[in-house]
């Protein structure tokens, strides 16, 4: 295993939207491979700029057919750098140094905005010496929007500024999955200032397949290989402007919806215009926020502002953002787990960051649980887990509603934790009002059966069924204490109380050092990251004691690349593992905790989107990547907001 010193992430976002239209490079120099969909399936783009002539590549490579091409030159790349919503790519060569900037404003407290599904690449030459002249090209490939696009029908169409395709055939939410791209809508490429085009294929040296190059795409234009949206432009700064029009986002209970833009702009066409004129000034916008973010988590340490840059575009591109009925609808989509989406165990993970910067965006995710639960299409006197698997969210398919694949303890604790989040952050209480009567029951549900779990899944089902889970546990416990904070109710704080202090003695372990995986072995061990809630809603059911205890175990476990998740298995969850830096303060742990993080990121052999889930011995992907779940990594910030202020 080759290591260096410096952080390198597995995978770097280039294009980060929602879960159709997330683009990224695989490798160190973007020069070194295609650019890929999170899934890793080839999504090309391509560029480069030409010198005095003689053309060099700064992204992707020349050949996307099955013959061989040689590629031709690279120009070097110097640094990259990712920030939370840019990642900047630097290039030298003795004429000047190249700048490339991708750019997506998911800026949370501007849904009109971060819903778009617009990215921006942005160019900067800074000439090291007079008389030379410059250009840049880019293009984008037809895998964009086919799955599979080389066997697919592809129109193309073009007016001035302004060139876009998609499938000619046209089947708008045909399906859903996991390992799948989108292949309907329309993928845009936009600038006034370059020359836009339309091409059939580039091959060696950058030149182009001269086949209809030069058509009139007034009309639709089909072609049967691998068209290439392209531009170039002559200016030594200048901003590509990449969009992707689905048509309709959401199945929700089989009524076709659009995303969330549409509410606000009225058609797709009205926002480009507007995402178009507002490039700089949104880029502006997108470096004051990163500055202001990663200042803020180097507080903590700058390993976790390096794993924070990187974790936030992840987390935002795994939801679509829609509007529903007047209010805000927040989907997530369950990346290389099983497709689900609107699930509520991968919601509770991810909702530090959107506490902190927008916290309708919880409410949003929990809005579709809600209509699911109170249907008759939902059976049990528990949460539900999902609401259906993306992008149609039906009902849920996590084991067809069967009872051995439920998670009843899980799922009720993490719907009450996450409404009285949402509703601490910011004072707004009418997702819980108007839920009130579904969170009694879910409630009354912990109060019969959460003290001592049932053989049953949790959130970490890859690990297997588990009975009486002292972590589960700890979510029944701490939910009834929100329970009854949020709605005054003293019964349900009687119970936390008097549930808590059995815990501690039940679960402790012989040898007096810390508390068991499970309540009926001594010889277990396990990350009580569920009670970092105690603490932030400053609850007082379990004090920092056992807090403090908790972390002292889990600094002695802790491996070269993090805490294993339990004593069954060395892999580890990174989301919970930063879950349990909060539970206490203890700052030597904390800062342990994300370099091991970036020491994974460094080292690990998994070429892809930042994991969630991997080895702590050799930090290899167990599974699980570009997950939602990394909103998670931001729970430190939330000790500096003032409504969670402990």
């Amino acid at each position: 295993m080759k290591k260096t010193t410096k952080f390198r992430p597995t995978a770097i976002p280039l294009v980060a939207n929602d879960p159709y239209f997330s683009i990224w490079s695989f490798t160190d120099k973007l020069t070194d491979d295609h650019t890929r969909h999170w899934t890793g399936m080839l999504q090309s783009m391509f560029g480069f700029i030409t010198i005095d002539g003689k053309k060099y590549r700064f992204m992707g490579k020349t050949a996307v057919t099955d013959r061989y091409f040689p590629e031709g030159n690279a120009l070097e790349q110097t640094d990259v750098t990712v920030n939370p919503m840019s990642t900047v790519y630097t290039f030298t060569h003795p004429a000047c140094e190249l700048r490339v900037t991708f750019l997506t404003p998911l800026l949370l407290d501007r849904p009109e905005v971060f819903s778009r599904p617009v990215s921006y690449i942005f160019y900067d030459i800074t000439p090291r010496e007079e008389g030379h002249t410059f250009s840049v090209y880019f293009d984008a490939a037809s895998y964009l929007c086919g799955d599979g696009a080389c066997v697919k029908e592809i129109d193309c169409f073009q007016k001035e500024g302004h060139v876009w395709m998609g499938n000619h055939e046209q089947k708008p939410l045909n399906r859903s999955g996991d390992n799948v791209r989108i292949d309907w809508g329309y993928l845009h490429l936009v600038h006034p200032n370059a020359n836009l085009g339309v091409l059939n294929n580039r091959i060696s040296e950058f030149t182009v397949h001269p086949w209809r190059s030069d058509a009139d795409l007034t009309q639709p234009v089909k072609f049967y290989t691998v068209p290439l949206l392209r531009a170039t432009s002559e200016k030594l700064s200048d901003v590509f402007v990449l969009a992707y029009d689905d048509i309709k986002s959401i199945q929700y209970f089989h009524r076709d919806i659009d995303a969330y833009y549409k509410t606000v702009y009225g058609d797709f066409d009205t926002m480009l215009k507007a995402a178009v004129a507002e490039a700089y000034e949104l880029r502006a916008a997108c470096d004051k926020f990163d500055r202001e973010l990663i200042k803020k988590m180097k507080k903590v340490s700058p390993e976790y502002a390096k794993l924070g840059a990187l974790a936030y575009r992840q987390t935002v591109a795994a939801h679509k953002l829609c509007e529903i009925d007047g209010k805000m609808m927040f989907f997530s989509k369950e990346n290389f787990s099983n497709g689900c989406m609107a699930t509520l165990d991968v919601t509770y993970p991810s909702i530090p960051l959107y506490l902190i910067y927008n916290p309708e965006l919880v409410r949003g995710m929990m809005r579709p649980i809600f209509d699911y639960a109170k249907s008759e299409a939902w059976p049990h006197p528990f949460a539900p887990h999902d609401c259906g698997q993306y992008p149609l969210c039906n009902g849920q398919v996590y084991g067809n509603n069967e009872l051995k694949y439920q998670m009843p303890v899980e799922e009720c604790g993490n719907a009450i934790l996450t409404v009285a989040a949402a509703t601490r952050a910011d004072g707004d209480r009418s997702l819980a009002d108007e839920n009130r009567e579904i969170l009694q029951a879910w409630a009354d549900y912990l109060v019969e059966y959460g003290y001592n779990p049932e053989n049953q899944l949790c959130t970490d089902d890859f690990a297997g069924h588990l009975a009486q889970n002292c972590n589960l546990s700890i979510k029944a416990i701490v939910a009834l204490g929100a329970f009854g904070q949020l709605f005054g109710e003293e019964k349900y704080t009687a119970i936390a109380k008097d549930m808590a202090a059995r815990w501690k003695l039940d679960a402790k372990k012989q040898d007096g050092n810390g508390w068991r995986l499970t309540f009926d072995r001594d010889d277990t061990w396990s990350m009580k990251y569920n009670m970092v809630w105690d603490r932030l809603l400053g609850l007082g059911l379990f004090g920092e004691d056992v807090a403090r205890e908790e972390i002292s175990v889990y600094a002695e476990k802790m491996n070269e690349y993090g805490v294993p998740l339990d004593c069954r298995a060395t892999y580890t969850k990174l989301d919970w593992m930063a879950w349990t830096t909060v539970m206490a303060d203890v700052p030597e742990y904390t800062k342990a905790v994300y370099k091991s993080m970036t020491n994974m990121t460094r080292d690990s052999l998994d070429r892809v989107p930042m994991t969630d889930w991997y080895d702590t011995v050799n930090a290899r992907q167990i599974g699980f990547q570009a997950r939602s779940v990394l909103g998670g990594l931001f729970i430190n910030l939330l000790l500096n907001h003032p409504k969670f202020d402990t």
